[in-house]
C-alpha cells in the first residue's frame, strides 16, 4: 500500500508564476528531505489551474498520521506562510492507493 501526504493550494492567479518557480526551486525538495518522504511531486490542475497539487509519499501510515502532528511540518507551514503571507489557502490530506495494477 502506497501513502501520500497531499497538499492543494489554491494560488491567486497574480501569484501563480512566482508560486511556481518558487516551489519548483525551493520548497518541493525542502519539505521532501523535511518530511523524509520516500518521494514528491507536484502538479496543476488541468480543469482549474490555480489549484496546485503537491504529493509527498511515505511507507506507511503512521509516518504519514505523524507528519500532521510534526514539528517538521509546523516548520513548512511557518516557512510556507511567511513566503506567501495567508495569500495562498491550502488543505492537506492522507491518501492510500489500495491498488496498482
Amino acid at each position: 500500500m502506497r501513502i501520500f501526504l497531499v497538499v492543494k493550494s489554491f494560488v491567486p492567479p497574480h501569484l501563480k508564476n512566482d508560486f511556481d518557480d518558487w516551489y519548483e526551486k525551493e520548497h518541493l525538495s525542502e519539505a521532501k528531505q523535511t518530511f523524509s518522504a520516500i518521494s514528491a511531486s507536484r502538479g496543476w490542475e488541468i480543469e482549474n489551474e490555480d489549484i496546485h497539487y503537491a504529493y509527498y509519499e511515505f511507507d506507511n501510515l503512521n509516518k504519514a498520521n505523524e507528519i500532521l502532528k510534526s514539528e517538521a511540518l509546523k516548520k513548512m507551514i511557518s516557512i510556507y506562510d511567511k513566503k506567501w503571507s495567508h495569500q495562498v489557502y491550502r488543505t492537506r490530506k492522507i491518501i492510500t492507493i489500495t491498488q496498482e495494477i
